[in-house]
């Protein structure tokens, strides 16, 4: 009995690490959602952000059954298995939204200079050359020539010629976000699969646990104490 609430005591601690995960991509991703910050929104699409608040959802509701079923493993085995499959799921999801994000990181050059040209509005535009908040990056002008600038606070007839274009500093802003998020989900990644072995182990241990309870029984023994 003492070897199962060992393994029960880890997973507790794992699957409460498990559902904070889920819970802060969630309340993230949902701040993201009801705001509007233009830059951000040119490089990370409503369509990741709302996958992400989905998954966040996910992973604290497959948590709890987890928990069902980590409380009292040996009554509550099928708990257990639903988790399993659940955890599996999760991880592809999370997986194939991170394999969506580094696609994004590798066509990011070409895509942002059809969108300066044909999608983005000049406001946006105007946001990015204004922008004095990224590292390194002062302001700038145009995307990949003067001629693509749009009329904003730094930009204008008058602008002096030392002034670069945008192309740099839109990756660079462009790639520290998407960076992030890939290895934010790389991260939770980690985290499902060290649930995922725990998990195994105790359904494993509650296997011999349960098999030692029948053995017992059949002796004459008693197990009042029985989880």
């Amino acid at each position: 009995m003492a070897n199962i609430r060992k393994v029960q005591y880890t997973l507790f601690g794992m699957l409460a690490f498990y559902m904070i995960t889920g819970i802060g991509a969630l309340v993230l991703a949902n701040m993201w959602l009801s705001s509007e910050m233009a830059p951000r929104e040119a490089v990370i699409s409503r369509e990741i952000e709302r996958a992400g608040a989905i998954i966040g959802g996910i992973v604290a509701a497959t948590g709890l059954v987890g928990f069902v079923g980590a409380i009292a493993p040996i009554r509550r085995k099928d708990f257990l298995l639903a988790f399993i499959v659940l955890l599996i799921a999760v991880i592809l999801a999370e997986l194939g939204l991170g394999g969506v994000i580094w696609f994004k990181t590798l066509r990011m050059r070409s895509v942002f200079q059809d969108k300066w040209t044909n999608e983005w509005a000049l406001s946006l535009k105007a946001a990015f050359q204004d922008m004095t908040s990224l590292s390194g990056y002062g302001q700038c002008c145009g995307y990949a020539i003067r001629g693509d600038m749009v009329p904003s606070e730094s930009c204008g007839p008058s602008t002096p010629v030392e002034i670069p274009v945008c192309a740099e500093k839109i990756s660079a802003f462009a790639d520290g976000y998407l960076r992030k998020l890939f290895t934010s989900l790389f991260g939770f990644t980690i985290v499902n699969v060290f649930v995922f072995v725990t998990t195994v182990i105790l359904i494993q241990t509650r296997n011999d646990e349960e098999r030692y309870i029948r053995i017992g029984k059949k002796e004459g023994r008693t197990y009042m104490d029985s989880i």
